[in-house]
């Protein structure tokens, strides 16, 4: 699949975009997340809780020092933070391979440092800060986001999601 990148101009628009996403997940669905500090791993899963009908979703946090938060919507979301653990191995202990099993979605913020738990359907979300500030966009609140996987069940999630900005004229 080839890469889908998205230009957002503030928190807002990353959440939406997240937002958008996470009403067509179905469940079993895993996200990887890698971005530097403060490139909006965790606004874009408050998003995605929200778009899965998650009444909570504002609680939705940096789960660095829990490591896990579990969300109910119309899905059970996981979200883990792979940043503080000491290897891999740290994840597999807190059942990752069982909840891959589960049907929940699960999402894992610097899913980098945990790579070789990553299932190849993942969808690879790579958020960066984007110098471009685009139309009316404040200069440090932009963001790139680059997705790509290697599973074909995302092309159409994804194509759908490139379709509705492009609309927009937003990308």
């Amino acid at each position: 699949m080839d890469r889908v990148e998205r230009l957002t101009q503030s928190a807002e628009e990353t959440f939406e975009l997240a937002r958008q996403l996470g009403e067509g997940l179905k469940g079993g669905e895993v996200l990887a997340l890698v971005g530097d500090l403060g490139s909006g791993k965790t606004t874009f899963t408050r998003g995605l809780v929200c778009g899965v009908g998650c009444e909570d979703y504002m609680r939705v946090n940096s789960p660095t020092y829990v490591l896990e938060q579990i969300y109910q919507g119309r899905l059970v979301v996981r979200h883990y933070d792979a940043y503080r653990l000491g290897s891999p191995g740290e994840l597999d202990e807190l059942g990752f391979e069982e909840a891959l099993a589960s049907g929940a979605v699960l999402v894992v913020e610097w899913a980098d440092r945990v790579d070789e738990l990553m299932p190849s359907e993942r969808l690879l979300l790579e958020l960066s800060f984007s110098g471009d500030s685009g139309a009316g966009g404040e200069p440090g609140n932009c963001r790139r986001l680059s997705f790509s996987s290697e599973s074909t069940i995302w092309a159409d999630r994804l194509a759908g999601l490139e379709g509705a900005r492009a609309d927009n004229d937003q990308l």
